[in-house]
């Protein structure tokens, strides 16, 4: 594919690329939908800052704890060979769970710490989420990463050059079928926000339909980097949580409903 692309005879990764332009269009979507919500409009740009900050703590601490067993065991190299040890668990590796919680939680802060109603800043950001997220998979493609099984099907990807994904092997390509799910999500989330549904409302949608959804995917990944505890993927494991959660959110609806 193409992991790397060249700007200014400089080397940049295609992951930060894609995700940098779904960081753009998620912006562009907040600036015309907040022109509906005036009153919480500073404040959903406000508790913005908070998220991003939150996506990369809670992604890189959880990538950091799924890892931690060959972190233990690779821990006298953090002295012998300091840049090495520090390019394979600190410079790269994230995980889009320990990202996406670590963004609720932020924007929680910000609006306890400000009094403001959690989920109607929740309503004007939850779909940035699965614009910056489809660009990222499609990023993960071009890398190599996230990579699927080995499959025999017409559908199947050979990567060539790949220095994560193994080359020259058929594989699901299950990073570009998570790209387009997420971003149907994202067009459900419009819509929600455009119906003037609420907050929890659609953050209930989001986490029974992602956890589902992440769920299933799972099981069509083939690289080794997840963590498994009994039998199940450190994401399957959070995809049960996550759904649970979203029942939760579904239960407290109905119920105020009644």
């Amino acid at each position: 594919m193409l992991p790397y692309i060249t700007i200014f005879n400089k080397t940049v990764p295609m992951y930060g690329v894609l995700a940098g332009i779904g960081c753009l269009f998620a912006i562009i979507y907040l600036k015309i939908t907040e022109r509906r919500f005036r009153e919480i409009e500073a404040d959903a740009e406000l508790a913005l800052v908070y998220s991003i900050i939150g996506v990369f703590v809670g992604a890189k601490l959880l990538s950091i704890i799924t890892q931690l067993p060959d972190i233990i065991a690779d821990f006298d190299y953090l002295f012998s060979e300091t840049q090495l040890f520090l390019q394979k668990y600190l410079y790269s590796g994230f995980v889009f769970y320990g990202g996406f919680y670590g963004c609720i939680f932020a924007v929680w802060l910000y609006c306890r710490i400000c009094k403001v109603d959690f989920y109607a800043v929740i309503k004007l950001l939850l779909p940035m989420l699965p614009i910056v997220h489809s660009f990222g998979r499609i990023g993960c493609f071009c890398m190599g990463c996230c990579y699927g099984t080995a499959t025999s099907s017409a559908l199947g990807v050979v990567f060539h050059v790949s220095e994560i994904a193994p080359n020259g092997v058929p594989l699901i390509p299950v990073q570009l079928i998570e790209a387009v799910c997420v971003f149907l999500l994202f067009i459900v989330m419009a819509v929600m926000a455009r119906r003037n549904l609420t907050g929890k409302h659609m953050l209930c949608t989001y986490l029974l339909s992602y956890g589902i959804l992440r769920f299933v995917l799972e099981f069509m990944r083939g690289d080794d980097y997840r963590g498994f505890i009994g039998g199940l993927s450190t994401s399957q494991i959070i995809s049960v949580l996550t759904v649970g959660y979203g029942l939760y959110l579904l239960y407290s609806l109905r119920k105020k409903a009644h």
